[in-house]
Parts: structure tokens; sequence; C-alpha cells
């Protein structure tokens, strides 16, 4: 259960990338350079030092922000009265307030910068149980320690709080201090932010709704969270499950066919070939065995695939698993590779085992399972059992 929400400042309570943006433009003109909005992009969550060395650096230009911020400052100054919060912010922040919500603030900027911000906006240091601001860390983001850092400070471990962020560097340190993420598409793209990790993503804070009790917006939460998303194994994954065409199942088993011609199995001369339908991208993925004189360091098929998915996507949810063995009948996943594949599978994954004729279609034998009766209670460590 949630019990502390953390807020990043910039793009999340205050719409203030254009102004940092025009104050650092005029920054380098003054220098005689022109510089251009997607020069900055990568360095947008990364805190005011890096926003400004890291364009600094593609220009060939040497900063010193510990000199140079005073300057930088007076320009953002100058025109961050035209800032506005963003629709919902004042609503959500209260909201948690009054139901009992611890509240911190977590910014990459400046400590400078974060009291102007909060000003512009109608807020105070003093609205927030803790204050943590770029200068208080070495490492910003998207190192985890200024959320980790934020949530300790305020007597909560990382696991129980939300924070709300905006950009991609914010969402790896949140998801790297093992917070939950609720992001909004202020910076960047609803498809960028989840892709980074996001649990939610909303168009504005206002989308959340009221609520008036920290069980109100726990419950809300997971409205949400299971609303957008679907369980696989112990991940939440931000797709719907893939249509499995019998192309794309014809393709997966051709797949697994070519893996088994390449097995490694000069021991046991059991060669197995496995692929796998990743439900982010309809993409196949294969493996085969490898094996190894030591025995205990023989590489399956199966999750070799899985080794090869997470390779190229990241995590991933299996919506077909196929496995070629020339076998009577097919073997199965052992189960080891039944417990790996338990992380990325849905109980009702396809399983379908087949062998060697079958999948150079000739007369041959295909059996096909569903995950859940191959392994019916697979260990999820309880840290990661999803709601």
């Amino acid at each position: 259960m949630i019990e502390g929400i953390l807020f990043d400042m910039d793009g999340v309570l205050i719409d203030s990338e254009p102004i940092i943006l025009r104050a650092a433009h005029a920054f380098f003109a003054r220098r005689g350079i022109t510089t251009r909005e997607e020069d900055f992009q990568p360095f947008v969550g990364a805190g005011d030092r890096r926003y400004l060395e890291g364009v600094g650096e593609r220009y060939g230009l040497t900063l010193d922000f510990d000199r140079d911020r005073t300057e930088l400052y007076e320009l953002y100054a100058q025109a961050v009265q035209e800032a506005v919060s963003f629709d919902g912010v004042h609503d959500f922040f209260f909201d948690a307030k009054r139901a009992g919500f611890k509240v911190g603030l977590a910014t990459g900027s400046e400590r400078h910068k974060a009291l102007i911000n909060l000003a512009a906006i109608g807020l105070k240091e003093e609205d927030f149980d803790t204050v943590v601001t770029g200068e208080q860390v070495v490492r910003n983001k998207p190192y985890p320690d200024i959320y980790q850092l934020t949530a300790l400070s305020m007597g909560l471990s990382p696991e129980v709080c939300l924070v709300v962020e905006d950009s991609i560097h914010g969402v790896v340190s949140a998801k790297r201090a093992c917070c939950a993420v609720l992001s909004l598409p202020n910076s960047f793209s609803s498809s960028a932010l989840a892709e980074a990790g996001s649990d939610v993503v909303l168009d504005t804070l206002s989308d959340f709704g009221r609520f008036s009790t920290i069980e109100a917006f726990n419950a809300r939460l997971k409205q949400l969270i299971v609303g957008n998303t679907v369980v696989y194994g112990a991940n939440r994954i931000d797709a719907a499950p893939t249509a499995i065409t019998p192309q794309l199942f014809d393709e997966a088993v051709a797949a697994a066919l070519e893996s088994w011609r390449n097995a490694y199995a000069p021991y046991s001369q059991f060669k197995v070939g496995a692929a796998l339908v990743s439900a982010k991208s309809g993409k196949v993925y294969s493996g085969c065995n490898v094996e190894n004189s030591s025995y205990g360091a023989t590489v399956c098929a199966e999750r070799n695939a899985v080794l090869h998915s997470i390779a190229e996507e990241g995590v991933v949810g299996i919506d077909l698993l196929v496995v070629v063995s020339d076998d009577d009948p097919p073997a199965p996943p052992c189960a080891l590779c039944l417990q790996v594949l338990s992380e990325f599978c849905r109980p009702e994954t396809e399983v379908h085992l087949v062998d060697i004729a079958y999948a150079e279609r000739r007369d041959g034998v295909h059996e096909v399972y569903r995950f859940g009766e191959l392994l019916p209670h697979p260990f999820i460590f309880p840290a990661m059992r999803q709601l």
C-alpha cells in the first residue's frame, strides 16, 4: 500500500520546461551560440547542471555550473512568472495532504530554483514533509539516489512510495529506487514513459480523480494499474495479449526448428529448440540448448529463448511458447525452465510441444498445454507479486 507521494518539480508541478529552455537559450546566446530545443532534450530531467553543461559540451564550450548557475537562474527568474501549474496539481496535492499521506519534493534542480518555482505556483517549502534538491545528491537522475533519500527522509521505505514524474530520466530513477510511478506526458510521450517503466500514465492529475483517504487512493491506483496492463508472471506489461494467427504460429515453429538444428548437445545428444512470442512486440525469439562439460552450466532451449527476448526488448510477456524435440512424446520444459518462464507467462499462455516431423510439416506429434497446467503454483518473490 502506498503511504508516501514524491513529486518531481519541473514538468510535474509547474510548466517550467519552456522557461528554463528560454533561459538557457539566452545564456548561450550571450556566448555567441545559437542553440536548438532538440539540443536540450536528452538532458531533460537530469538536473540543471547536466542540462546546461551537456549542451555546452555539444558546442565545445566548457562551463562551470557552480559559477554559471547564478546567471542562468537570473534569466530564469525574469521569465518564471509566466509559468503556470498543470491541470489538477493543486487538487491532487492537497487531497494527498488531507488524506494523511507523507508528501515529498524530489527535484534535480538546485534549491534556489526550486523555491522560485514553488512561489510561482503558490506553494511553500513548508507544505512538504521533506524537500530534496539536486545539490543534496552526488548522483542525480537517472540514478535512484534522490528518490531513495526523499523517501527515507520521511521515514518511509521507497517500496511504499508513489513518484509523480514527467521525464524518462525521472521514471528510470524512481523505478531503480523501487518506487511505483505515475507519469504525466508533459515532456515526453505517453508511450516513451510507459516503455521507461511507468506503472500508470495519465494525461493530467485531474484524470486520477479526487480522493479523501489513503485507502481510496490505493483502490484507485490499483484500478488504473490493472486497467492499463496485463499481468505476466511477476510483471505487468503495457500491451494487450498478442493475437496468435496461424501465420505467427508457423513462424514460431519454424524458428524453434531452426534453433533445434543449431543446438550444442555433444554430451546428451538430445537437441531442443524453442521459440516464444512477445506480447509487447509480437516478435518471435528463439533459442537452443547449449550444453557444458560441467553439466550445471548447461542452458536449456527455453531459457535461451527468454534470454534472447530480454536482450532485445527488456522485460517481456510470453503469449506463446513452442518447444521442438526429437522425442515421443515431445519433451516439455524442465522444472527449472518452468520456474524461469513463470516470471513472464500468464496461466493461459499456450505451450506447444512438437516433434521434428511435425515441425517439418510431416505427420508428427503436436501437444498443447496451458502454462498453468504445466506449473500450477510457481514461486513468485513476495515483493513482486501483483495486486
